[in-house]
């Protein structure tokens, strides 16, 4: 649910709410585009600009956490962030309040957001300016994996009618992770500051000043500690941060007590960045490392065995008479290893030499150039320039002993993996290069309205591939070696907003998008049929095998939305927001059918990507209202969200994949003053209906209705803030929807069918301290 009231926070002022000539007197960081808030809109509605780098003052009673009153925007930062981050170390679990946001299953630490039933590489996610792509053909380490939440700042999150300067190459939402900001000390002798998190700045002249917090959580179900930390010291000028968390986990155990095998992890994320500012010109250097030594795939065939990473960014931001600027260039690379862990592969963890060794190599780069040009002063054009490289290389050493058998039909699979190395994508590259206008114009104080025009180059190629021998892979081989491999994409995206405003506390937008994705390496270069092979690379969590399609062509998605909110603009005692929509998708990547894989209760299809025209539609809902509100008994609120999705292909009528079925939440929450401190309290309910609607040519099983309690509290005094909560409350066994299925208890013996859902994590208490100094 939303998170309780805040009782205390940072008062910034908006860059885009003050007059053009006292601009320059904020660090105002260019977002891309900034969303969707005209100039006329912006004293109306709570701002979408990034927040400045410095916060001060306190304010003693702010109201309510706003429902985002920025149509199709939604921001995940504050308390929101804080009550969160304490249940769990995943950071898409981050998103599960926002409207038309459903999580996929992965590991404990790799959900994948689905929005609108558009998931992973669909969804336009950038984390501090830098676009990551999975490189694993399981998609185990996707982009929000790669941040801890205790690093996190705010996330951005657009579901429907993204503007084109929101990120292109994708047809779903846009989710914009902003990292920890830098902290500069108070350029006031006399100023006494506090950064966004709270944190004081005590400095009374321009010499160094420090500031950090330690942070440590704990879950009952899975064992599993955290421990994070900040750390900062800064002048009026200079700053230099440093923010580390560790946690590792066993196991979770589902309603009733079963353990779920390949449910474990382990991770540390490291991130360092040094900035200057001086008025409004701001430049920082941040680097980022990760390691994840193993990580559990319930719903996959593999585990994750080791995957490190280490990225850099380079970020400037400024503002001129003329508008404002910013641009940065990146670089990230990972190093991905999967085998078994004890849970697959008989209670041993597979080595290196053992099981099914398997590697990856991705490198992403590249820049983003942004600027916003105040033309007039009803005006904007934004223009953006920018370029995103990818390389991949995914290979499969042979195993030791294994020796190709041709007296039996039936090979071991030792005997599949003899006697090369196993070329999955040999060199593969993906380029674009993206370039974007967007003019917005408030033609009163009511109407405004937003255009924008996108293209994207995307070349695409690999280079030939062998299999482990020729004997089973040979023909596969041949078959893509002989074709041609290069591909050109030439796309275009076109956004066409209108808004009205009647009132302070009224807001309608509608609008149609054109949105285009071109394929993925794995989706046009994976290329062998082979059994063992192609359920490789899968990152669906259904048990299939996946082969490549060099033809496909791109994703062109027509959305067509509408979304109204309204509230209490006085008091705010009051929010609700509604936004149904709908998209045509042309050339939908899906599947066709190849033939089948296996025998008896572990069969599974053999399945190729394919284009297919498709629609979903839906409706989100959103709400919060005061029930009342005294200076001795508190504030008493009551919030829900609701959503409803179902998308289908147009040649069939069948259902898409991983469509969500209707799902809400209701929680009541209490925030009273005690003992110097706010103590909030939050009862909360979530319900999900049956998925009756799935997709058979997946084998997508079908999961029941279910009902969840969840009961948190917090208190916060001065420094230090408490949480504990108890989710799943009453223990109770259900099935998530997108959860996929339980392949590491079929493969253990736990389970008679392949197709048997994956149990979610059942009755975990939890608790966690943060000390700020």
């Amino acid at each position: 649910m939303f998170a309780p009231l805040e009782h205390t926070g940072a008062i910034a002022k908006s860059p885009a709410s003050s007059p053009r000539h006292k601009r320059k007197k904020h660090i105002t960081p260019l977002i891309v585009g900034l969303g969707l808030v005209p100039s006329s809109c912006l004293a109306q509605a709570t701002p979408s600009n990034l927040p400045t780098i410095e916060v001060v003052g306190k304010r003693d009673e702010p109201p309510m956490n706003p429902i985002d009153h920025t149509a199709m925007g939604h921001e995940v930062s504050g308390e929101r962030l804080a009550s969160k981050r304490v249940i769990s170390p995943d950071t898409a679990l981050l998103l599960k309040e926002v409207p038309g946001i459903s999580l996929a299953q992965g590991g404990g630490l790799s959900s994948l957001p689905v929005i609108h039933g558009l998931n992973d590489d669909r969804n336009a996610i950038e984390i501090g300016g830098i676009s990551i792509t999975s490189a694993c053909g399981n998609h185990m380490n996707p982009p929000l994996s790669y941040i801890d939440p205790s690093n996190i700042s705010k996330i951005e999150v657009l579901t429907a009618l993204i503007p084109v300067s929101k990120g292109g190459d994708s047809i779903g939402g846009s989710i914009i992770v902003t990292p920890r900001e830098p902290i500069f000390a108070p350029p006031v002798p006399t100023q006494v500051s506090v950064t966004q998190d709270n944190l004081p700045i005590l400095a009374s002249d321009n010499t160094p000043v420090f500031s950090g917090s330690l942070s440590l959580f704990y879950r009952s179900n899975n064992k599993n500690p955290t421990i994070a930390g900040t750390a900062s010291a800064a002048t009026e000028h200079f700053s230099v941060n440093y923010t580390g968390a560790w946690t590792k986990a066993s196991n979770y155990h589902a309603g009733g007590g079963v353990e779920v095998p390949s449910t474990s992890f382990a991770a540390q994320n490291h991130s360092a960045t040094i900035a200057y500012r001086k008025e409004d010109q701001f430049i920082a250097l941040r680097a980022a490392y990760q390691d994840i030594p193993y990580q559990g795939f319930v719903n996959q065939r593999m585990d994750m065995l080791g995957n490190k990473s280490l990225n850099f960014d380079l970020t400037y931001k400024g503002g001129f008479d003329w508008g404002r600027a910013e641009a940065n260039a990146y670089y990230q690379h990972t190093r991905h290893y999967m085998n078994f862990l004890a849970d697959k592969n008989g209670g041993i963890e597979a080595t290196s030499t053992t099981g099914m060794p398997m590697y990856t190599s991705g490198t992403d780069f590249g820049y983003r150039f942004k600027s916003e040009i105040l033309a007039s002063q009803i005006d904007s054009i934004r223009i953006g320039n920018e370029f995103h490289g990818q390389s991949l290389n995914d290979w499969w050493p042979p195993v030791a002993g294994s020796t190709p058998s041709m007296g039996s039909m039936s090979m071991s699979m030792s005997s599949m993996m003899c006697c090369e190395t196993f070329q999955n994508i040999n060199n593969g590259t993906r380029d674009r290069l993206g370039t974007y206008v967007e003019w917005e114009r408030s033609w009163t104080q009511s109407w405004s309205t937003l255009i924008g025009i996108r293209n994207d180059l995307v070349w695409t190629n690999t280079q030939n591939v062998e299999g482990y021998n020729t004997m089973m892979y040979g023909a596969d081989a041949a078959r893509f070696n002989a074709s041609n491999h290069a591909r050109m994409d030439i796309n275009f995206d076109v956004t066409a907003l209108v808004r009205f405003a009647p009132d302070a506390g009224s807001l309608i937008e509608a609008g149609y998008t054109r949105k285009t994705r071109s394929p993925s390496l794995y989706e046009r270069y994976t290329w062998s049929t082979n059994a063992m092979a192609s359920e490789m690379n899968n990152w669906f969590g259904d048990g299939n095998g996946y082969v490549g399609n060099i033809a496909l062509k791109p994703e062109v998605a027509h959305t067509f939305s509408i979304s109204a909110s309204w509230r209490d603009a006085v008091e705010g005692g009051f929010e609700a927001k509604v936004t149904p929509y709908y998209m045509h998708i042309e050339n939908y990547i899906d599947v066709d059918k190849l033939g089948v894989l296996g025998t008896g209760s572990g069969q599974v299809n053999l399945l190729q990507f394919a284009n297919h025209d498709a629609e979903i539609f839906g409706v989100d809902f959103s709400g919060r209202a005061r029930l009342f509100r005294s200076e001795d008994a508190g504030t008493l609120t009551l919030t829900g969200v609701a959503s409803y999705t179902r998308g289908r292909r147009l040649d069939d009528s069948g259902s898409l994949y991983h469509m969500m079925p209707m799902n809400g939440k209701v929680a009541i929450e209490h925030q009273i003053p005690l003992l110097g401190g706010v103590l909030t309290t939050a009862l909360e309910g979530e319900a999900v209906a049956a998925k009756t609607n799935v997709q058979t040519l997946r084998l997508e099983p079908q999961t029941p209705a279910y009902g969840l309690m969840n009961v948190r509290t917090a208190f916060e005094f001065a420094n230090l803030r408490f949480d504990a909560g108890v989710e799943n409350l009453f223990d109770r066994l259900y099935y998530s929807p997108l959860g996929g299925v339980d392949i590491a208890s079929y493969k253990a013996g736990l389970n008679s069918v392949l197709q048997t859902p994956v149990a979610g994590i059942g009755r975990t208490i939890y608790g966690g301290m943060t000390i700020r100094f």
